[in-house]
């Protein structure tokens, strides 16, 4: 009863994502905007029509436990299935092109699949993380938004009281005076425990914002990307079917997105890894205190 397994809505999604910007910052969005506000609320009837059908009800745990928290806070149906159509962004706009990038790197890079593949085959604690950390830094493009609440001087730059303050990662992601020469390259390296004195400091790492525009969904996205990505290098091989890795180009990414998104599918051949045809998998997943320290603010917590 998923309401994206119509493909008439996922496709109204996204038409609503591609204007998404049209409508935060438009001139008259109800008038110039109109296509994305309409494909916005396609979307959120047909999440309407899935909550009063009970469709929830079969659905995931995340997706019961966020429904639950919303009808006992009294939340009108209606802003519930609103509120879908925006956590879609967070799903499907941000988290799978990281994990589309994460693999594709991984794969790209010699010699660096088969180190991951000693991690995950030796069920030991791993680094990994600090791969898609590299690969967020190399492939996110999100921008903090900040409210000036008093007049303020940075330098010579007055910033005016209820001014609005853009903050873009992607700029200080590829500042060469903070990372070094080889800001533009993929290492997936950068981030280990032993390279600390190569980076700047954490608070340069902005794929997730920081302070109050912090993604209070960092954790939950981290340890999605690293299971998917984790169980698919340890079941699978991939090789492209030109034979030759190329990374897309990015030049259409909608500028509200955070993670970018490639141009055009990679034709890729997928295939049972040597070894483990006649191997079945049980995955489960279990409750833990620790956490990823992704960035700075998490560093009073527990870090892995």
């Amino acid at each position: 009863m998923n309401p994206y397994d119509d493909k008439t809505i996922a496709d109204a999604f996204w038409e609503f994502e591609s204007g998404l910007m049209s409508i935060l910052v438009g001139l008259l969005p109800s008038i110039t905007a109109r296509k994305p506000i309409a494909a916005r609320t396609k979307v959120a009837e047909a999440f309407e029509a899935y909550y009063r059908a009970g469709g929830v009800q079969k659905a995931s745990a995340l997706a019961k436990n966020r429904y639950q928290a919303e009808i006992d806070n009294n939340v009108p149906l209606e802003d519930i299935a609103r509120y879908e159509v925006g956590g879609s962004i967070a799903v499907l706009v941000n988290t799978a092109p990281a994990a589309f990038w994460t693999l594709l790197l991984i794969y790209l890079h010699p010699g660096l699949l088969d180190d991951i593949r000693k991690e995950i085959d030796a069920c030991t604690e791993t680094s990994t993380v600090d791969g898609l950390t590299e690969v967020l830094r190399y492939r996110s493009m999100g921008t903090s938004v900040w409210e000036v609440m008093e007049d303020t001087y940075l330098d010579q730059w007055l910033l005016k009281k209820g001014a609005m303050l853009q903050m873009p990662s992607r700029i200080i992601h590829q500042d060469v005076g903070l990372w070094g020469a080889d800001v533009t390259d993929f290492n997936p390296r950068r981030f280990l425990p032993e390279e600390k004195q190569n980076r700047p400091r954490d608070a340069c790492f902005r794929a997730f914002g920081g302070g109050k525009t912090l993604c209070p969904g960092r954790h939950f996205a981290t340890n999605e990307i690293l299971a998917a990505v984790a169980v698919f290098v340890a079941r699978l091989d991939m090789k492209p079917v030109d034979r030759e890795w190329k990374l897309p180009t990015t030049a259409n990414t909608n500028v509200a997105a955070v993670v970018m998104e490639p141009d055009d599918d990679i034709q890729v051949e997928i295939k049972t890894r040597q070894g483990f045809k006649d191997v079945k998998w049980a995955i489960n997943l279990n409750k833990s205190d620790k956490i990823f320290a992704m960035v700075t603010e998490d560093s009073n917590e527990t870090e892995l």
